[in-house]
């Protein structure tokens, strides 16, 4: 499965999610079908590092259109809450970015957990959207993760025992930490909301795993900019939409 696929996958999910919130109601089957593009908007992300050859511009580049995407997103959080005070995805994504930044660059890695937690809190304290939860599972994915660059379990090529033996544990560590992450996210709401909503919620925020195990390493067709501006302008439509319906 390639880079591409994943994103329409990511794509086509968020389009549910926010086309329940805008024009029929939170916590709506569309809702939790959209549990599965955040996960997988991270999972690009941590691809989009391994493979930059520019971070700053790559930083600049998500923080340009978090910029250009915050008032599609203020009108749209808005139009179904009332409340303004939150940060659009592409700011979660750019002080993810950092993040894997600082923990693969920074020598002394006392100090990149330190400086990290301080932007895991950055991100909760300033409302982006995912808060903390985003951050911590960015890092999740850049951390456990292995491809199949990186001689991981779902490598068919690997002949070697102990080759395979370090890929399948990875990759199950990567399982029990992204599950825990799932849990930890929505168990709250036990005591607020329905339990077979909140179990659909935790399984579809799950679910992804299996698109990040089936990644063939393969970009696909390039759309860089196309999925960049479709964020801001799917948000301006459902906000108009939301008023006429």
């Amino acid at each position: 499965m390639s880079s591409f696929i994943i994103k329409i996958i990511a794509i086509i999910s968020m389009i549910c999610d926010h086309s329940s919130d805008a024009l029929i109601g939170h916590l709506s089957f569309l809702n939790i079908i959209g549990r599965i593009a955040f996960p997988l908007f991270c999972f690009q992300l941590v691809i989009g590092y391994k493979n930059t050859k520019n971070v700053e511009k790559y930083l600049l580049r998500l923080f340009i259109f978090a910029l250009i995407s915050q008032i599609p997103f203020s009108l749209f959080i808005y139009s179904f809450t009332g409340n303004f005070a939150m940060l659009n995805i592409f700011f979660t994504l750019a002080i993810g970015l950092l993040s894997m930044y600082v923990l693969d660059k920074v020598n002394n890695k006392w100090l990149a957990i330190i400086i990290d937690i301080f932007l895991i809190l950055l991100a909760e304290f300033i409302k982006v959207d995912y808060g903390g939860f985003g951050i911590c599972l960015i890092l999740a994915i850049f951390v456990f993760y292995k491809d199949k660059k990186s001689k991981s379990i779902i490598n068919k090529d690997l002949k070697e025992n102990e080759n395979f033996l370090l890929g399948l544990k990875n990759n199950f560590l990567f399982t029990v930490v992204y599950f825990i992450l799932c849990f930890t996210r929505y168990f709250m709401y036990f005591y607020t909301t329905s339990a077979s909503i909140v179990i659909a919620e935790i399984a579809a925020t799950f679910l992804p795993i299996i698109f990040m195990f089936l990644y063939n390493g393969k970009k696909g067709p390039s759309m860089k900019y196309f999925f960049y501006g479709f964020y801001p302008i799917h948000l301006i439509i459902l906000v108009i939409l939301h008023y006429i319906i």
